[in-house]
């Protein structure tokens, strides 16, 4: 029997400008440094969207805003997406990925996951008690309700009139484009005609970018890889990961940057994303030639 594949591909993009290069505190891996927190704030925002085939992508928007004025300064991304078909050229999909985001940008179709709670005031509330007609805020709930709801407070009213979200129900909600993307980006965005361009022109409107990728197999194996133009070059060490656990320990020789950025893009998808417990540990030798990624990750 044939095993399918699930790809699960990440995709860590540093994008760094000019500007960010000039100062430090512009790079989300600051965050904790209290002299750049002193002018600059730093949160993530995770925007959801999907590819032409209706498929859920996820991108981690690093955010760095200077705290006078709000400016959105700076973003790293962290993209992360599924693939269970047509994965042969794992370089073919990035653009793919790239491409979809680029389209969800342009017709405004990022998105977030929240909690939904009905809010009386502007929409129809219902429970398994009935619904409610949107009420006057300066009127107790009990004196705005609908006449009409006491006399056809049947099933198909219920299901006509009120929501069809529940309080406490995970909901999609669009959010500005603007909320995770800098100028600069915005820039590459209108003017890309297709998924390598938009890459190709990141890396020349930006510093040269890291990508990794994530591989995991229906028998549970997990493999991580750098890629290179077509290629994904496996990283050596064991890798296991599931939906509420992941155990990474990793050696190569490509140094100390690179053993920092691959912290942070394992530590964005698991950490930060599936929101797990972790404890992670790096090492790297004087000469970057014998550098180690632990982590292991839980969800409790």
């Amino acid at each position: 029997m044939i095993k399918k594949l699930l790809l699960l591909i990440g995709v860590y993009f540093l994008f760094t400008s000019t500007s960010t290069l000039a100062n430090s505190c512009l790079d989300s891996l600051q965050s904790s440094n209290r002299t750049c927190q002193q002018n600059y704030s730093y949160d993530v925002l995770v925007m959801y969207f999907k590819g032409a085939d209706n498929k859920e992508h996820k991108v981690h928007a690093k955010r760095v805003r200077q705290k006078s004025t709000g400016a959105l300064m700076h973003v790293d991304y962290d993209f992360v997406s599924s693939c269970t078909n047509d994965c042969s050229s794992l370089d073919a999909k990035t653009n793919d990925i790239l491409w979809a985001f680029r389209n969800a940008y342009m017709e405004n179709k990022l998105y977030q996951k929240v909690i939904y709670k009905c809010d009386p005031t502007v929409e129809v509330c219902c429970d398994e008690t009935g619904c409610t007609e949107i009420y006057d805020v300066d009127k107790p709930l009990d004196e705005s309700r609908s006449s009409l709801e006491e006399i056809y407070n049947d099933h198909q009213f219920i299901q006509k009139r009120g929501s069809k979200n529940k309080d406490g129900d995970l909901i999609d909600k669009y959010i500005g484009r603007a909320d995770g993307v800098t100028n600069i980006i915005d820039k590459v965005m209108r003017n890309s005609s297709n998924g390598q361009q938009v890459k190709q022109d990141m890396e020349a409107a930006t510093a040269q970018p890291l990508q990794f990728q994530i591989i995991n197999t229906v028998s549970g194996a997990t493999k991580v890889c750098a890629v290179s133009g077509a290629y994904c070059n496996e990283i050596a060490g064991s890798a296991t990961a599931s939906n509420n656990m992941a155990n990474f320990n990793l050696s190569h020789d490509k140094g100390g940057a690179f053993n920092e950025n691959l912290r942070r893009f394992l530590d964005g998808v698991y950490r930060v994303g599936n929101e797990m417990t972790c404890s992670q540990s790096t090492s790297c030798s004087s000469d970057g030639k014998n550098c180690t990624i632990n982590m292991a990750c839980r969800k409790y």
